[in-house]
Formats: C-alpha cells, structure tokens, sequence
C-alpha cells in the first residue's frame, strides 16, 4: 500500500493539562514553518511538541519505499505569526519517520497503525499535576541494568525525597525541583528545548546522567538528526547538546553505579534544602539550637527528644534536619506517624519495617523471627545511622526496637518526636528540647490578613490580630486554621471560648489519653481557667480522679501547664476539648457529658432533656433569666459539677424556681450556686459527697432541717446570705477546712459545733454585725486565718487558737487587747484597724517574734505605744496613722526589718527617737503639725519634700 502520513504537533500552554482533538478541528489550512519548532509569542509560553497525533490515511505505514508528508502546525489563534507560511515536505521512509519518533517519545507505542481506510487517532497522555522534589526520565527498557533506577529512587526516598518516574514522555516539563534526565546512545529526550529553555526561566535544576557514553559521544552522535529538520532547527540542537553537556552531571563510566547513586543524592538533596528553607517561617534559630545539641562531628551516638504540644511544629522541624544533615549519614530512616502505624499495622509490622530500611533489605528476605541479636549488632555497629522515630506518644510503640539503637555505629543520631516527655525518660534520651511557640511578630505572618487588613481600621484590626494569636499562643498549626476562616465568626468563637474543631488538633489531644487522664482534661477544658492546683486536686480527687498522677500526665503530654501552684490549659486546647464533649451528641446536648455553653443549657432546661449522661454544668448567668421546673435535675443523677455563677453583676438575672426545687443529685462534689433563689436546699438532698457548697448572696434562711451527713464537705460560703439566720450543726463535718460567712448580718450566732472542727484552717465573720460572741477556737489546732473584722457588737476579745497566724478583728468594740495575745507565737499579721475603742496595747506583744505586719491604723483612742523587742526583728510593716500616739519609743530602733512606717494624720505626735534615723525605711507623714513638729522638722533635710504633705 502507499499513503501519506500526517503528523499534527498541538500547540498547548505549559503546566496545562492538554485535551485531545479530534484532527478535524486541528486541521485548518495553515501550516508551519519547520524554523517555528519551540518558538513562543509574547503572552504565553508555548511548545509545539506538547501532543503528538499520528494520522495515517491508507497505505501501510511499514512499507519501507513509499514517500511520505510531515506537516507541522499551531491552533488558529496562536498562527497569526505563520499564516502566509509555506508547508514544508520532507521526504522519508515511514520506517526512519518511526525512529524519529520513538526518538521524540522514548516509546514505540507512542504510534499505532491502523489498516482502516478511516483516520485512527493516537496520543501520548499528558503529564500528572502533581508536584515531585526529583523526577527521574528515562525511556523504559533502555537502562541496561534497570536495578539501578529502583536503587536511585530508594535512596532518595530514605532521605524523605519525593520521586516520581517519566516514562512514557509528553511535551511539558515535569513541574519539580530536580530533573534528571538519562541520556543514551540511543536515546536522548525530544523535549530538551524546552526543558533548557524553562530551566532558565523557573527555578529548576537538571541533572543529566550520561549511561554507557560520554558527553563527547552525544555530542558526534546528534549528526544523524540533521535530515529531520531544518538546518536552523539543527543548529539550535547542536547548541542544546552542547550545553547540556557542559552542565554539572554525572557519566556512569567513570565510576560505580554505588558511588554515582551517593552522589546524585547529595545534590538533590542539597538543592531541594536549598529551595525550601526559604519557605521556612520562624524556626530557623530553634532548627540551629537541635543541630546544637546534635552536635553531627561528635563520634559518640547521641539521642535528642524534641517534645512539644500537638500542631507545635515538630514534624515541620525534624523534617528539615532531616534535609540538612541525612546526606552525612550511610544509612537514614524516618518512620512518620509512628503511633498511629503501630494502631494501624501492630509493633511487630513497624519493627519489621524498621529493620527492612535500617538494613536496606527487601521484607521477604527479613524475617524478625528469626533475627539474632549479635546478628544485629555485627551489621548495625559497622554503620552510621540517622534514625527519626516521629510522633512517639507511648514507649511502648518503640520498645520492641529501641534496644537495637544501642547497637548503632559512631556518630549516629537519634531523634525522637513527641508530646510526652515521659517517653524521652524512659527511653533514656540524652536530651530534650521543647518546641517553643511561635512570636508575636512571626504569628502575624502566619496569620496574614492582608485583604482584611485593607478594609477594617489599623485599631480593629490590631485588636482582632492579637485576640486570635493570644488564642493560638503562637501555634503554627492553630494560626494556619485560623488564617483560612472568617474572621467575624472565629473572633467571636475564639472570645467566648467556644467548641472549635480545628484538624489536626482535635485528633492529636486526647490521643493516648488513659480514661482517668481524658477526664480530667475535658472538667479543665470545660469549667476551669486558671485554677489553684490544689483546690482543684481536692475536687477532682473526690470524683474518683487520681488528680495529681492525671496532672502529671497531662503536662508531661504538653496539655496543661502548672505554674506558681496555678493549673491552667492553652485556649485552644480549651476550644478543642469543648469540641470533643459536643461531637459526643451533636443534636441533643441533653446527652453529653458536660454543659457550659449557655444556648446548649437553656434547650436542656427549657424542653427538660436532661439526662444521665450529663457530669458537670458549668453556666454564666450574667445575660440569662428564666423559670426552671421543680424537677429538672430529676434525670441527671450523675451530675457531680454544678455551678451557676454572675460574671457580670446584673439585676434580675439566673434562674427562678417559682414551684420550689425538688431534687439535687447526690453525686454532687460541687453545688455553687449564686443568688440561689430559694429559702432552703431540697429536703430531700443527700449531701454525703459533697466537697464545696457556695451559696453567696442567696436567699437561704437556713440551709436544710435536721441533721445531714457532711462527711466530705471540705468548703462552705454562703457568704452576704443577709437572710440566713441560723447554721446547721457542724459536728458532721470533721473535714470542714473553710467556713466563710462574710456578710451574713442577720446572723446572731454561731453553734458550738464550731469547736469540733480541728482541720478548719480558715474561718470569716467579717461583717457579721449582729454577732456579739463567738465560740472558742483555742481546740481548733489547724486554724491559721481569723476573720472578725466589722463584728461591731463583739465586746470581748475572744480565745483563739495559738496556731493562727493572720487575726483580722478591727471595728470591733474591744477596748483592751489581753496579755495572753503573747500565746500566739505564730501570729504574721495583726490587724487591729479602726479598733476606735481600743485604749492599750499589751507590753507582751513584743513576744510576737514571727509578727511581720503590725496595723493599728484608725484606732483613735489609743495613745500609747509600748516599749518593743529585740526578738521582734520580723516585723516590716507598722502603721500609726490616725491613733492618738504622742510619741514612739527608742526601741522602735529594734526594728531592723522594718521596711513601711505609717504616721498619716497623727496630729499629736510631737518627736520621735534619735536613734530612728539609723534605720532606713520608708516614711509616710501627712498633715502633720509643723508647729509640735519643729525639732522633727528640721532633721528631715535629707527627705524629699514630696514625702511630706
């Protein structure tokens, strides 16, 4: 048969996936010129190779004598260039025309024949989008030894290198970092133009591999494709050769296929580094401060632990000491999410894993069964490892193989990532690093809200930037979430500390979390913001909680923070663990375990939902007013949290009980309730584990009738309750640590029972103005705070115990302080403060060797100060101001402590002792009288005039 062969190239945009046309739409009666090959305009770049269609229009393609047509040609609206063109001929058999293209293509089944007198259509596919760090092009079947791209691509994958393999080649160029291209003496690739031409334009590097020749040979070798193209079209091929040639690469002849393999690595690996520091935001001095610790030159073997909240960065940073250091090291192994393939595959499966990569042997020719330990040692010991064990939330994911790591070669490397430090502690790491967060500034790049930042004011939207990075506390993760959300919403959500789900974080927080650990996080997240670590492990613990190993835990897991005595957890961390309790029941908040939104609590208490499931309710009602049934606590029975609270003082607010209160739970550990609107707790209410019961500024007359079992009860306020009258008895209450009755004026007295309390270290009657006595607390050992300030009607000083050492029990009517106040020989803090009444004080109160503040201000009667103590040598603080005193007595010069002396308004003072000045302290006169004052006057020269007034 004889016919002519048309071969169309398409004209496409690069980087663009091209469609399939069918020829008749390509066909437009314009030809090319043969000079246009790789030519572009001035929009777009383009290239004339990008899809190649074969039409064969009768005849067979394989006869080997008949003439044949080439026609080149571009789509209409890139022709404007060409569209008087003249079609170029070139004579040739189909067999060289075949040659040519397997040439271009690197595949011989790029051309397909067809019989038919129809025309067939064929097309190479066009390029995936996806982006690599290398990709390796070669055509299949013409490396010799084909174990050398499967090596190649294993050793750039151990160093974390994305790889992906060009076959079946199309005219756009592999959008990566690296290309590398293997060049043969029979194969070299069609798109060479255009990969030199982009390397010049992006930022790309190419790599070109000379297998089985030299450059010198391609250089002889690229004669024999003159006859294909015009003799421009052949010069810029020879140009292209010729610098391909002259770029840095690699010949496989000069040495072994082990050493090139090394080689290539190195400079990928140097070169995609390069490219992604760049990229790097804020953790440049940390990633320096771990190669540091790492300290590569040393020859021992080093372990670091680098330990850090989740979405902290951790993975980011181990990632890039991975690109910067792997290539220094002869083997290399990153195992990536290691708890979540132990949950996936079991520790047996990851350790064999392990042991495959660390020995560079396929897994069926491993078996760890059969693997004997000085097997291990003779291979490992020889080698100089790099190994990276990330996201290690428990040991045990690595125990079953950290032993092998002793065995590893000098200066081997060790690095493990994770949220718990204990498993730096138990796997015995040598140091550990703590991820820090995010700066202020660096957080702001992060968050980048340029487009925001034009349309809302520099204050709002500085306000609003640095609500959301306080929020974040500088988490890359958090900031990165919050960066691609609405701001008008996530603001609002982030200040009231709503339920957030924020990917990633909401995975990773309660990952490895022990039931007793998991509780404890969600009562913190839920109800509680910077707390009393000790307060709060006596709630906690009497929920069955062991608190203070669960607090432990949870730091050690980066998911709560203890400083100065205060627990308190990340806001995010807060958000997320709210999140965590309203995934329990999305629709119904009647079934979860703890409420402390307030829309979610009024569906509960409007429509009566509640159920068993619910453990805690914690509820502001500042904005909120409403009835409640008599019975909607009936279906929570085990509710162990209760609190109702104002964070706002506003009138008429909470909740009203207009039909009484039925029942409370039993399982209460904590009842606070404010402005509770009723005269009495329910009958009914059991209060045997109760632990704190605050009932500030209620309207209880008295809290319950009879006699209840108060056995745990460690706390009671029931603080400006100004219509309780009564106490219960507190004789079952031998726990009883705080009793604070501040306010309640309408009570006249207090019961005896008092006096059984022995763990009661604080007890406050301040303002309890119709109190006239109060009962002896000289049996109550543990008391340390006693308040009976504003007691107006308390006439006696009353028998205290000896171990208080704070006594407040100004505005009393108390006229003489008893020489037995030398019995309290703790006592820190007296404070005898508009005591009017007060006419002596005692000579034995220099006795008080421990006494650091002495306040005696207001106490206008008193006009005699006595004689002080050498053994008082801890007082600091002594304030006069406003007493009768005429004078101080020389051995005020005792006070060698003294840091504050108070003589506001003392109008009757009329010298003080020589021998004051050579103390050094601080001084306050104020409408003093000169006149009186003249001698001390004149010896104030040194003092500044604006500490007298």
């Amino acid at each position: 048969y004889c016919g002519f062969v048309y071969v169309t190239f398409i004209a496409i945009t690069q980087r663009k996936r091209p469609e399939l046309v069918p020829s008749g739409q390509i066909s437009m009666g314009h030809t090319a010129d043969p000079n246009s090959f790789g030519a572009k305009d001035d929009s777009e770049k383009i290239s004339v190779n990008s899809v190649l269609e074969a039409h064969f229009s009768g005849g067979n393609p394989s006869d080997q004598q008949e003439e044949k047509r080439l026609k080149i040609c571009v789509p209409r609206k890139k022709r404007h260039k060409y569209d008087k063109g003249q079609q170029k001929v070139i004579q040739t058999t189909a067999s060289s025309f075949m040659n040519l293209v397997q040439q271009f293509t690197g595949d011989p089944s790029s051309v397909s024949e067809s019989k038919s007198s129809n025309t067939g259509v064929v097309a190479a596919s066009s390029s995936s989008s996806t982006y690599y760090d290398v990709v390796i092009r070669y055509r299949r079947g013409d490396i010799g030894n084909n174990d050398f791209i499967s090596h190649l691509r294993a050793a750039l994958c151990r160093r974390r290198i994305s790889v992906d393999e060009d076959f079946d080649e199309v005219d756009t160029v592999p959008d990566c970092r690296v290309l590398i291209i293997f060049l043969t003496s029979t194969y070299f690739s069609s798109t060479l133009l255009n990969i030199l031409e982009h390397q010049r334009r992006e930022y790309q590097v190419v790599y070109p591999i000379f297998y089985g020749l030299s450059p010198s040979d391609l250089i002889s070798n690229s004669k024999v494709y003159d006859i294909f193209f015009h003799q421009d079209e052949a010069k810029r091929w020879q140009a292209a050769l010729k610098e391909i040639t002259q770029m840095p690469g690699y010949t496989l002849t000069d040495k072994s296929e082990c050493d090139l393999i090394d080689e290539i690595v190195r400079d990928a690996l140097s070169v995609v580094y390069s490219s992604y520091k760049v990229t790097m935001v804020g953790r440049d001095m940390q990633i320096k401060e771990i190669l540091s610790l790492l300290c590569v030159e040393s020859p021992d073997v080093r372990s670091i632990g680098i330990w850090g909240t989740v979405g902290i960065g951790k993975t980011a940073i181990v990632e890039d000491i991975f690109r910067i250091i792997s290539v220094q090291y002869e083997t290399c192994v990153f195992l990536k999410d290691l708890h979540k393939e132990v949950e996936v595959k079991g520790q047996n499966a990851v350790r064999e894993d392990f042991l495959c990569k660390l020995l560079e042997v396929e897994p069926d020719v491993l078996r760890t069964s059969k693997i004997k330990t000085s097997f291990l040692k003779s291979r490992l010991q020889r080698k100089r490892v790099l190994v990276i064990l990330d996201d290690v939330n428990d040991l045990r994911d690595v125990q079953t193989f950290l032993d092998n790591l002793i065995y590893f070669g000098p200066g081997s490397r060790i690095i493990i990532t994770s949220r718990n430090r204990h498993v730096f502690v138990l796997g015995k790491i040598n140091h550990v690093y703590e991820v820090k967060p995010l700066d202020i500034s660096t957080s702001l790049q992060l968050l980048d809200r340029g487009t925001l930042q034009n349309v809302l004011s520099p204050e709002v939207y500085s306000k609003l930037s640095l609500e959301l990075i306080k929020f974040s506390n500088g988490n890359p993760q958090v900031l990165q979430f919050l960066s691609n959300r609405k701001w008008n919403p996530i603001s609002e959500q982030v200040q009231e500390t709503s339920p957030i789900y924020i990917p990633g974080i909401f995975e990773g927080s309660c990952c490895g979390l022990d039931d007793n650990e998991r509780s404890i996080f969600l009562d913190i997240a839920c109800f509680f913001k910077r707390i009393d670590k000790a307060d709060i492990a006596v709630l906690l613990d009497s929920c069955g909680f062991s608190t203070h190993i669960g607090f432990k835990s949870l730091v050690e897991k980066s998911l709560l923070t203890i400083s100065h005595k205060m627990v308190d957890m990340l806001r995010f961390l807060q958000a997320t663990g709210r999140e965590i309790v309203r995934q329990e029941s999305v629709d119904r908040p009647g079934d979860r375990s703890r409420l402390c939104n307030s829309k979610d609590f009024m569906d509960v208490f409007v429509d009566n939902t509640g159920t068993s499931a619910i453990e805690g309710i914690f509820l502001d009602m500042s904005q909120l007013k409403f009835d409640a049934s008599p019975s909607i606590f009936q279906k929570m029975c085990n509710l162990r949290l209760l609190k109702f609270y104002c964070s706002k003082v506003i009138e008429n607010c909470g909740v009203s009980l207009p039909q009484g209160l039925e029942y409370l739970p039993s399982k209460l550990r904590l009842l606070h309730w404010e402005y509770y609107p009723l005269s009495s707790l329910p009958q009914c209410f059991d209060p045997k584990n109760l632990v704190e019961l605050n009932l500030p500024y209620s309207c209880v007359k008295k809290l319950w009738k009879g006699k209840k079992s108060l056995e745990k009860l460690k706390k009671m306020r029931v603080s400006y309750s100004y219509q309780l009258t009564k106490l219960p008895r507190l004789s079952t209450a031998p726990n009883l640590e705080l009793l604070d009755l501040e306010g309640c004026n309408n009570l006249v007295s207090i019961s005896q029972s008092i006096c059984y309390l022995t763990k009661l270290v604080s007890l406050n009657l301040k303002d309890c103005s119709n109190l006239e006595s109060i009962p002896s607390t000289v049996d109550l050992e543990s008391l340390e705070v006693l308040n009976i300030y504003g007691c107006s009607k308390l006439m006696n000083f009353p028998e205290i115990s000896p171990n208080v050492k704070q006594l407040y029990m100004g505005g009393t009517m108390v006229q003489e302080i008893p020489p037995s106040i030398k019995n309290l020989v703790l006592l820190e803090i007296l404070d005898l403060e508009n005591s009017k009444h007060l006419v002596n004080i005692p000579t034995s109160i220099c006795k008080l060797k421990h006494l650091e503040t002495l306040n005696l201000s207001g106490c206008s009667s008193l006009e005699r100060f006595p004689g002080l103590s050498k053994k008082m040598k801890c007082l600091k603080s002594l304030d006069l101001s406003r007493t009768a005193i005429k004078e101080l007595p020389s051995s005020v010069s005792y006070l060698t402590s003294l840091e504050e002396l108070r003589l506001i308004e003392c109008r009757n003072l009329a010298s003080l002792p020589d021998d004051v000045w050579s103390l050094r302290f601080k001084v306050e006169f104020r409408q003093i009288d000169t006149a009186k004052f003249s001698r001390l006057w004149n010896r104030l020269g040194w003092l500044k005039k604006d500490q007298i007034s």
